[in-house]
């Protein structure tokens, strides 16, 4: 039985969704669960396995069970060599028809053919070429470690928002890097519609599986990096409503017995309500109810599993324990790719975006005044130092300038000194004259209550000056 592929288009709220149905997929491209281990002594870490073909490409170490609202450990398999060239093919012809002006679905097709069974959907969107901390990406798996942004359900964002990944994790390893393909690459990407294509994995990230040396390019002539992404629906999810209280029955008084009870009487809460059964099934980045769910589809997701392991795991598992004998890092990319990846925004940032709509000067005002409330509503979040953390990550991305103005006022103030180490952190990414002088005052006159950040301001000084003097 040869793959079923369909695709649908659908409304919500204005927005135009694709889904893409998958079914007899050949699984040669995605993530299924190998059990629980032992490594670094965590027995109750469930592994994951990212791979492409016959081969593991990275290792997935989810502690806490598996749990959804924790970072993930991820490296890259230590022989893992690439792809093979069948797949990369494949994925050749399938940017190379997006960028010829196909569809999404068209285009992806045969791409969607390599996946598990399921419900995809398939949209364009901008990525950072890094792991979410400022290293470009291509480099930064060797070593086994926490990625931050790599929950599922962010306790930043919330696990009833949605959001857009944009970091990535490397589908071919390092020394597959080539200087003369990017030669070649470089005059490519100024042409190019779509510069890559991505499967989500987990979190905010995703792996790229077309374009490793188009992100190299992309980053050194600073053009938006651009990629088909492909996202996995499977998750089901509850909406919880609340219902407005209803107004109290008049009651037969005198008029001053009325303002009498009024003033006695208080509000009745509204009442908050959870639907019976799920609202419908979502990704990272939509949420479909139910009822704007092809039937098809929503048959697809109950009868197919969230991961399954392909009838070549055993191949799989087998060699996740080999090792190369060499192992390559980020040094082989051009250095200015390197700096220009530590200005890009972090996933702490990103995750600040996500969980904000927005924020009004009353709100930020009364953050700098030490409340989590404006007008009765809470601004952020109960927890002031994580609202003040989030409000200035989202003003970073969204509003330099604000974002300067209301770290110095933080910076300012004494009474908020509990955030003043993270704050002179993020600021001191920033080059502006309002920020040296500042830092100059903490670093000439020793204050100890800016002890933390003296440090940070003497290394800010002594980069602002460097810069300037270069000029």
């Amino acid at each position: 039985m040869g793959v079923e592929i369909k695709s649908e288009h659908i409304d919500i709220a204005g927005k135009g969704i694709t889904l893409a149905s998958v079914r007899g997929g050949s699984a040669v491209i995605g993530v299924c669960s190998a059990g629980y281990g032992a490594k670094r002594g965590d027995t109750s870490a469930l592994t994951r396995l990212l791979y492409i073909g016959n081969n593991p490409v990275a290792e997935i170490l989810c502690p806490n069970h598996g749990s959804r609202n924790s970072d993930k450990m991820i490296s890259l398999c230590t022989g893992y060599y690439g792809m093979d060239e069948d797949i990369h093919s494949t994925l050749s012809e399938c940017l190379n028809t997006l960028n010829h002006g196909s569809s999404l679905e068209a285009g992806l097709h045969d791409v969607l053919a390599l996946l598990q069974d399921g419900v995809y959907t398939l949209y364009l969107s901008d990525y950072y070429p890094t792991d979410g901390s400022g290293t470009f990406f291509w480099g930064a798996y060797n070593l086994a470690h926490e990625i931050h942004g790599t929950a599922e359900h962010s306790r930043t964002i919330g696990k009833d928002r949605t959001y857009r990944p944009c970091f990535l994790i490397p589908g071919s390893p390092l020394d597959t890097y080539d200087s003369k393909t990017i030669q070649m690459t470089d005059v490519a990407v100024q042409s190019r519609a779509v510069q890559g294509i991505v499967l989500h994995v987990t979190g905010l990230h995703s792996v790229l599986l077309k374009g490793h040396h188009g992100a190299v390019s992309c980053t050194a002539a600073k053009l938006p990096f651009r990629c088909a992404v492909i996202e996995k629906i499977n998750e089901p999810y509850t909406d919880i409503f609340t219902i407005p209280a209803p107004a109290p029955a008049p009651e037969e008084n005198t008029q001053e017995e009325n303002t009498e009870t009024a003033e006695q009487k208080p509000t009745p809460a509204p009442e908050i309500q959870e639907q019976e059964g799920i609202t419908g099934f979502r990704s990272a980045s939509v949420k479909i109810p139910l009822e704007l769910m092809p039937r098809d589809m929503t048959k697809l997701i109950l009868e197919t599993r969230f991961e399954y392991k392909p009838a070549h795991y055993r191949t799989l598992t087998r060699k996740v324990p080999q090792v190369r004998k060499k192992s390559y890092s980020n040094k082989l990319v051009p250095r200015p790719v390197l700096d220009l990846c530590e200005e890009m925004p972090d996933s702490e940032i990103m995750e600040s975006v996500f969980a904000v709509d927005k924020l009004t000067q009353p709100q930020l005002d009364a953050l700098l005044a030490g409340e989590t409330e404006c007008d009765g509503e809470i601004i952020i979040s109960p927890n002031f130092y994580a609202s003040i953390v989030t409000a200035c990550n989202y003003l970073q991305y969204t509003n330099p300038k604000k974002f300067i103005e209301f770290s110095l006022n933080i910076l300012d103030n004494p009474d908020l000194n509990a955030t003043h180490e993270y704050i002179a952190n993020r600021i001191s990414r920033v080059l502006s004259k309002d920020v040296y002088s500042f830092f100059r005052a903490v670093a000439e006159n020793e204050d100890p209550g800016y002890e933390k950040i003296i440090p940070i301001a003497k290394k800010y000084i002594a980069y602002y000056d460097k810069q300037k003097n270069d000029k």
